[in-house]
């Protein structure tokens, strides 16, 4: 910057460094260093209205006092083609800001708090070009949607469809297909998707959105013929492979692993494919339960499609595990371990007799300590303990990849100047509270799992095959998973004379299928609030969402 000052990207890559380490003074600071000497740099401008909005948001300034500075001194230095944009940032600055008053003065009325942003959005329009006018009534048309005003959103939206390029016919179908979901006319929605699956066949967003919304209307079966459908022309894109892969969770876990392994035959470098993988992995209801195999795969994973953020925090649910209750429970597991290899067993029966006894003992200690946060015990699950994990590297990891996509993400970030890392942190306190308030289930599956490595090493050994075969061999991993097929399941090792016992009897395999338990239910639409519902079905889009500069 001291050499070549008039060089733009040599300060957006300063700033960004400094907004990623949660210094915002420090990045602003930058920017208005850049800002003096390259005054056009139209991606310096957008960096700093990002960082003014989450200072005032952070000082509950819902007026947005520094934001609305700094777009008044963009529109008079940055380039004339970038002026709509700008006017189209200040529009959903005041509308996120509206949204976040609402929240914090429950009294207050949306729709009056957003004259602001229709004045910008009015200002955006005249000033944007004939072939971009479309993304502003679509930006528009949202932010009606969640003041309930439907008819004006309608309206809004077919001026979109009036306007739009034939190129960008699909994703204002798309649009209004959500639309139609937001109001609760599913029939209409799934009209409209189905003109563009036919008029739009080769844009594969239009699948999957199909696709999702019949997991949201939860029609399970109705989904995974789209998708699969969808996959007899998209046959390479990884979100859709990824998809189908999660639905046949519900058609068993040797129907999942049949559509795993065809995805990655048609995607094997797809992080969201990979992601899937580890998650069959993580899931203590699963017979594949192997927290080493999760691993693996969630290299993969984020290796590969680094702009997926659920890798991210799927990786932060197996060093939570690893670094926190697997410790924690060490014990249990230790005590195991030495009972099933010092006794000679008959039959396996007996093997897991002993191992559900353990998982009993282990998970009754666990509750009792859970729930009494006085108790001397050993074992003691909260927040705190979950905070303490020192998850730095993989913060790091996240913080340079900088994630932009995916359901568990954009359920852990609120606010859209929220960083990777900030991300991150919000999602490990979630994460830390369900593997507390789940670490007994978890501790039954490192148990059973337990259980089928001895009984697989006692059968070959009685087979005196034990020297053959060895246990990091492809041929050991074979016969593993299908022993482990035909281990009692974990209700069978946690169940007493009375029924369930120390499982819900509403507790499935559904329920840890992602790494946050509230985000495997699926919620009704009708019974959210409409800024929920409008994060539920818009929060994920591209195609206006706020994206690094």
């Amino acid at each position: 910057m001291h050499h070549v000052p008039w060089y733009g990207p040599l300060y957006l890559e300063a700033y960004k460094l400094e907004r990623d380490s949660d210094r915002p003074s420090d990045a602003l600071h930058i920017v208005e260093r850049g800002l003096g000497e390259i005054p056009r740099y139209g991606p310096l401008w957008f960096g700093a209205f990002r960082l003014c909005e989450g200072l005032d948001l952070e000082e509950s300034a819902y007026d947005l006092p520094r934001t609305i500075e700094m777009i008044e001194r963009a529109t008079g230095s940055i380039s004339r083609e970038l002026l709509w944009k700008v006017h189209l940032e200040a529009a959903q600055a005041h509308e996120r800001a509206a949204m976040m008053f609402v929240e914090a003065n429950p009294d207050g009325a949306l729709d009056e708090v957003l004259t602001s942003s229709r004045t910008r959005f009015a200002r955006a329009a005249l000033a944007c070009p004939p072939n971009l006018c479309w993304k502003v009534w679509l930006a528009g048309g949202k932010m009606e949607l969640t003041a309930g005003r439907y008819d004006i959103a309608r309206t809004l939206f077919q001026r979109a469809w009036e306007v739009v390029p034939e190129k960008g016919r699909s994703a204002v179908l798309l649009e209004c297909a959500r639309l139609e979901e937001f109001v609760g006319d599913m029939d209409l929605a799934r009209a409209i998707l189905c003109k563009a699956r036919r008029d739009s066949a080769l844009d594969w967003k239009i699948w999957l959105e199909s696709v999702n919304l019949e997991i949201r209307c939860e029609m399970p079966c109705r989904a995974s013929a789209i998708a699969c459908e969808a996959l007899e022309t998209h046959t390479g894109t990884g979100r859709l492979w990824a998809a189908l892969v999660q639905l046949r969770h519900r058609e068993g876990e040797r129907v999942q692993s049949l559509a795993l392994k065809q995805s990655l035959r048609a995607v094997p470098k797809s992080g969201e494919v990979w992601g899937e993988a580890a998650r069959i992995h993580l899931n203590p209801f699963s017979p594949l339960f192997d927290l080493d195999k999760a691993a693996q795969h969630l290299a993969f994973a984020t290796k590969f499609t680094p702009q997926y953020g659920d890798s991210f925090l799927e990786t932060l649910r197996y060093e939570l595990l690893t670094k926190w209750i697997i410790p924690a429970t060490q014990s249990f597991i230790a005590q195991t371990e030495a009972l099933l290899d010092e006794t000679e067993y008959v039959d396996a029966t007996n093997i897991f007799i002993d191992v559900s006894k353990h998982a009993r003992h282990a998970a009754r200690a666990i509750l009792e300590a859970s729930e009494q946060a006085s108790s001397d015990n050993v074992l003691k699950f909260d927040s705190d303990d979950g905070a303490t994990v020192d998850t730095r590297e993989l913060e790091l990891r996240c913080s340079n990849a900088d994630p932009n996509y995916g359901k568990l993400w954009f359920r852990c970030r609120i606010k859209p100047s929220d960083t990777a890392r900030n991300v991150l942190v919000r999602a490990k306190e979630r994460i830390a509270e369900d593997l507390a308030k789940y670490a007994h289930i978890y501790l039954t599956a490192v148990l059973r799992r337990t259980g089928g490595i001895a009984w697989l090493r006692k059968d070959l050994f009685s087979a005196g095959k034990s020297n053959d075969i060895a246990e990091d061999s492809v041929e050991w991993d074979a016969l593993l998973d299908n022993r482990m097929r035909v281990v009692p399941p974990i209700e069978e090792l946690l169940a007493e004379n009375d029924g369930m016992g120390l499982l819900e009897s509403s507790i499935s395999g559904a329920d840890f299928t992602t790494g946050l338990y509230a985000a495997n239910t699926p919620e009704a639409i009708e019974s959210l609030s409409l800024p929920d519902r409008r994060k539920l079905l818009f929060g994920s889009d591209l195609l206006l969402s706020w994206k690094s500069p």
